[in-house]
């Protein structure tokens, strides 16, 4: 059965990316500048094992795998060809170019998490998570309007960082979005929405080997990552126990009224640029008049503002109350 490109760039890559100790990349370096160097003279001229520095039993392993091909054999002598330099040598570049991103230490804002009010033991278990060696993956879970988002907005800043929304993944759009961004950073709201088995496979794999994998007729595509995932559901009970298993879940209740009016005051004096007393105010009003304690109504309410003023609150406010 005669091997396709893709097939020996995929089993190429595999290799690699389980190549702890770099024998692999070094023989397939090897091995792509020695058939640089030595275009075929005739259908049996071929390499020896010690001419690219592997051993036999090496090189026959990769026949079996089929990355190479047997040109030449007697009783002194073995001689081997590449079956697909090309792939091989396409797989040493991608291959190389996800070790790049894995080893990229860009910078993280030094004012991350800053704005969001309260949750310090949360915050400093997600800045250790960035600051770890390998990664452990995140998942915010919990009411609404309860600073989920907030943080997932602040962790959208991380330099090399992807973000999805669960409820728009189209099927297999996972493994896209991954192969061709290649993020650092994955961070995923609405991860509860994602229904699709590829998808979820695919960022099982991710989470547990940092392995991507697409295995289609005609098309096979590897690549490893090192991926951070940040995830945020409203309702974990419906995730699979496996992909539970993968992160760290960090539950978020519920503001009560005190931890509620500093949040607003923060919020809109930093992304809204009101005033702290007009943030109180609009807290207050937003807690005793509609009965609600979404940040997000406060931000509204601000939004909608012509003038920073009490009675301005008061009239955008009566008008919201009207339509409960």
């Amino acid at each position: 059965m005669e091997t396709t490109t893709s097939e020996v760039y995929a089993t190429a890559l595999t290799l690699l990316s389980h190549d702890s100790d770099g024998t692999f990349k070094k023989l397939f370096e090897t091995i792509v500048e020695w058939e640089k160097q030595h275009p075929p003279k005739n259908e049996w001229d071929g390499f020896e094992w010690h001419m690219v520095h592997g051993d036999a039993r090496t090189l026959n392993s990769l026949v079996t795998r089929r990355i190479l091909k047997v040109v030449f054999k007697s009783n002194k002598y073995c001689a081997y060809r590449a079956i697909d330099m090309a792939a091989l040598e396409k797989a040493l570049a991608d291959y190389e170019g996800s070790v790049t991103q894995e080893v990229t230490t860009e910078e993280i804002p030094t004012d991350l998490l800053n704005i969001v009010t309260g949750h310090e033991e949360k915050k400093d278990i997600l800045l250790r998570s960035l600051k770890a060696e390998k990664p452990v993956h995140i998942l915010l879970w919990g009411t609404v309007a309860s600073a989920k988002t907030l943080i997932l907005e602040e962790l959208v800043r991380l330099p090399h960082n992807t973000f999805v929304l669960g409820s728009n993944l189209t099927q297999a759009g996972l493994f896209e979005v991954l192969y061709n961004e290649r993020p650092r950073y994955l961070v995923i709201d609405e991860l509860d929405k994602i229904k699709d088995s590829e998808n979820l496979a695919i960022l099982l794999s991710l989470m547990h080997k940092g392995l991507i994998r697409e295995t289609k007729y005609r098309r096979h595509r590897t690549l490893r990552l090192k991926t951070w995932v940040f995830g945020s559901a409203n309702e974990i009970s419906h995730l699979p126990k496996e992909l539970m298993s993968r992160f760290l879940p960090l539950r978020f209740r519920d503001y009560n009224d005190d931890e509620f009016r500093e949040v607003v005051v923060n919020v809109l004096k930093e992304q809204e640029n009101i005033s702290e007393s007009l943030g109180v105010y609009i807290a207050e009003r937003t807690l005793k008049e509609l009965d609600s304690r979404d940040v997000r109504d406060c931000i509204k309410i601000s939004r909608l503002l012509k003038q920073q003023t009490k009675e301005e609150a008061d009239k955008i406010i009566e008008i919201l109350k009207r339509q409960k």
